[in-house]
């Protein structure tokens, strides 16, 4: 039998948001990450090691079947929503933020909503120009494409306090990404007569007709997930989708911190703490149960 054409969609985001679930403190107390987290993103792993010597291999184990991966099509946001300054959402967030520090002014909301924005903006732009171009260039089958919009409210207030020196500490909301769902719905059935098998990486409900859609029309539809923890204790961190699918998989914390991180692009507190924390799980698979007589 002919290996199965498999075409990946990732949903960016959803990805994105799941990988942030690792996160790690420093134990070094002059390193900036020992009072902030250090979050895992995109950059920090091999995705070679991800897609083909994992994803794929799990399946093949699975089903039996040889798989020929055609693409891992990966969705983000093709641009973020523009900050249109407005009178009453500014008197609103001002009411929030006094009720926590209340000899705020105005014109300091005013000046932390416009600076929050211009940050998420430069993030944004910098995960697209250095992050995800640097990744599609290593890695020949993985195609960045991008659709939809990315939108924040700088004046709807997530979180006000004050640093030890008195600095203002403001966050406005993200609201996440609007239309990618539709742009990897139209692909994963534009792309129907060009593949067997679409493996989608995301646990968005608003998946769910497009997988219908394709087992209707007689593709094997499979999704993949990371979690956290190991069997049998594991947080599956992308589910909604697993018993409407063929075949679920999913990667597990050991699996994709020991085997699919790269290490060169964490710092080096950062990694004794991972180190730690997969000695933890290491021990936890070695852990027999006493035979019983």
């Amino acid at each position: 039998m002919e290996p199965l054409k498999t075409v990946v969609f990732v949903d960016g985001n959803n990805f994105k948001n799941n990988l942030k679930a690792f996160n790690f403190y420093s134990d070094d107390k002059t390193s900036p990450y020992h009072y902030r987290r250090f979050f895992l993103d995109e950059k920090h792993f091999n995705w070679r090691k991800f897609f083909i010597d994992g994803l794929l291999a799990k399946y093949t184990k699975t089903s039996g079947y040889d798989f020929r991966l055609i693409r891992v099509y990966w969705y983000n946001a093709a641009s973020i929503r523009p900050y249109e300054p407005n009178e009453t959402l500014l008197d609103e967030a001002l009411g929030q933020c006094r009720a926590i520090c209340p000899w705020i002014t105005r014109e300091a909301v005013r000046k932390l909503a416009a600076e929050w924005y211009i940050n998420e903006r430069g993030y944004f732009e910098i995960a697209r120009e250095k992050v995800y171009r640097h990744i599609q260039s290593e890695y020949n089958f993985i195609q960045f494409n991008y659709v939809g919009e990315y939108v924040v409210k700088p004046l709807e207030v997530y979180k006000i306090d004050v640093d030890p020196e008195g600095c203002f500490i403001y966050q406005g909301r993200k609201e996440g990404e609007k239309g990618v769902d539709v742009g990897i719905t139209v692909d994963m059935i534009a792309k129907m007569p060009n593949y067997d098998v679409a493996i989608l990486v995301s646990g968005d409900a608003d998946f769910i007709p497009v997988a219908c859609h394709l087992k209707d029309n007689l593709k094997y539809v499979y999704q993949f997930s990371i979690a956290q923890g190991i069997p049998p204790n594991v947080t599956y961190l992308s589910p909604f989708l697993k018993d409407l699918v063929d075949i679920y998989q999913h990667c597990d914390e050991l699996e994709l911190l020991g085997d699919c991180l790269n290490r060169y692009s964490v710092p080096s507190d950062i990694l004794r703490a991972i180190d730690k924390r997969l000695a933890g799980l290491r021990s936890l698979t070695s852990t027999k149960p006493i035979p019983t007589s």
